[in-house]
């Protein structure tokens, strides 16, 4: 059992480790800063780093001596996306969308409490599929509006209580009873917005993806300027992307319950 107990911890520190580096804005980290965070032995942290260096999955500046997220990281990312059972489905209606409407087409699962967008398809003159898995906020885009109002009430109770509402435009929504108020709209007209919320000049519509069982598995959305989505154009939009869902959803043999 002692033997279990250590390799259980040491998995729980690898975890933690990788953790810090979560986010396009870590960058580089020293072993003594990430030790002294996790309050764990400077030692023990440096053995775990070479550890990963030799995986491929961390990377050491020879000159700061600093450790950064590896290329086999990027690897095992694509090789996620690629391989998702949901892509091959909802690809195309990403590129049939993009082209017909003239704006950005995209996709978001939910894991381990983030929201990640996996394809977004723009159109210049061909269809550009842009492999992304970025982080959605939860509080202010479309898509983490949609997995935020059809979670459990427990749910979003604790994420309500934990969540920072960081204001990233004039327009964000900064407190729980604004967003309990949001939720429920959302909720009971089955589709998401985003009115330069996250961005002031983008405006994103969003729509459920349900499994044959009821689940929420993705979500599918649209953005662009504020200019190629004025007011006039949201009925036909959110008609459009509402569908779209619904439509994604019954070929994965959901049955709509009205």
């Amino acid at each position: 059992m002692p033997n279990d107990d250590g390799r259980y911890k040491n998995f729980r520190d690898l975890g933690r480790i990788l953790q810090l580096f979560e986010g396009p804005e870590r960058g580089e980290r020293g072993v003594s800063d990430i030790a002294k965070t996790l309050g764990m032995l400077p030692s023990t942290t440096s053995r775990m780093l070479r550890v990963l260096e030799a995986e491929g999955l961390f990377e050491r500046d020879p000159e700061t001596k600093k450790y950064s997220l590896g290329a086999r990281f990027l690897q095992m990312g694509l090789q996620y996306v690629m391989n998702h059972p949901l892509r091959r489905l909802i690809v195309p209606h990403l590129e049939e969308s993009a082209r017909g409407l003239s704006l950005s087409a995209s996709w978001a699962i939910s894991r381990n409490g983030k929201v990640i967008i996996v394809d977004r398809v723009r159109i210049a003159v061909d269809p550009v599929l842009h492999l992304l898995g970025s982080e959605a906020q939860f509080h202010s885009t479309a898509y983490g509006k949609l997995f935020f109002a059809f979670m459990t009430p427990e749910e979003q109770e604790r994420l309500l209580k934990s969540l920072e509402f960081a204001r990233l435009t004039s327009r964000t929504i900064t407190d729980g009873k604004s967003m309990r108020k949001e939720l429920a709209r959302v909720r009971n007209e089955g589709y998401a917005f985003d009115d330069g919320e996250t961005r002031e000049s983008i405006r994103a519509l969003a729509a459920p993806i349900w499994d044959a069982r009821g689940n929420l598995v993705a979500v599918f959305g649209i953005a662009g300027p504020k200019g190629e989505i004025p007011d006039s154009r949201l009925p036909e939009l959110i008609n459009h992307v509402t569908q779209k869902g619904l439509f994604i959803s019954r070929q994965l043999g959901y049955v709509s319950r009205g």
